[in-house]
């Protein structure tokens, strides 16, 4: 034998939907406080053009630049956390901080700014060779460290990094600029803003070692 369920009254209907609304209000509460207990995240990126090292110098080669836009860093770079160092080897991400762009794609553009800035009037592009077709060289750079860590009641950010040459467009066996690296530091105040900051800064530091040391 089928039994047939009852229909639901609308006694039954209202105090139904009256739970369901209890249920909603009590729920509310819930919600706005992990709202306001969760800090907003704060994005940064390297921004701005930092005040070139007084002691700059314009370098020997007058041809034209081209950096490669693919800079081999390690893989604890290659995500949106800003990282610190923390004792002999563990890493933390800055409370709430990050990157608003990945490092490697901001760092190659930024680079090629800095090193404009630095060579002109000869020109230095990204990617792609100058469309006048004149002389121009292939500049690679590979970055093997650029971390922060603690330094008395700040932040010390090192940046250590390699690079060299190959002819682009250019004569056979035409003289290239001899491979160079650099190990540089820069000192900041503990807050996320110092530190990226820094991490702009040291990006200017490191074309400056590139353009001087060609």
């Amino acid at each position: 034998m089928t039994t047939i369920p009852a229909l639901a009254t609308p006694a039954r209907l209202r105090r139904r939907d009256g739970l369901h609304l209890l249920l909603a209000a009590l729920a509310l509460p819930l919600v706005g406080c992990a709202t306001r207990d969760t800090p907003p995240r704060r994005l940064y990126g390297l921004t701005g053009a930092p005040t070139l090292p007084p002691d700059a110098r314009p370098g020997q080669d007058g041809r034209a630049w081209v950096l490669s836009p693919q800079v081999a860093m390690p893989e604890l770079l290659d995500r949106d956390e800003i990282l610190v160092a923390e004792r002999s080897a563990g890493l933390r991400p800055w409370p709430e901080a990050r990157w608003a762009e990945p490092l490697r794609d901001a760092l190659p553009r930024v680079l090629t700014e800095d090193l404009a800035r630095l060579r002109q009037p000869y020109p230095v592009t990204l990617g792609t060779a100058p469309a006048n077709g004149i002389e121009s060289l292939r500049l690679t750079v590979q970055v093997d460290e650029w971390l922060a860590r603690s330094a008395g009641a700040g932040l010390q950010l090192t940046l250590r990094a390699r690079w060299r040459w190959a002819p682009l467009h250019a004569p056979a066996n035409t003289a290239l600029p001899a491979a160079g690296s650099t190990a540089l530091t820069v000192d900041c105040a503990a807050q996320a803003d110092a530190l990226a900051d820094a991490h702009r800064r040291s990006l200017t530091l490191l074309a400056a070692r590139i353009v001087a040391a060609s």
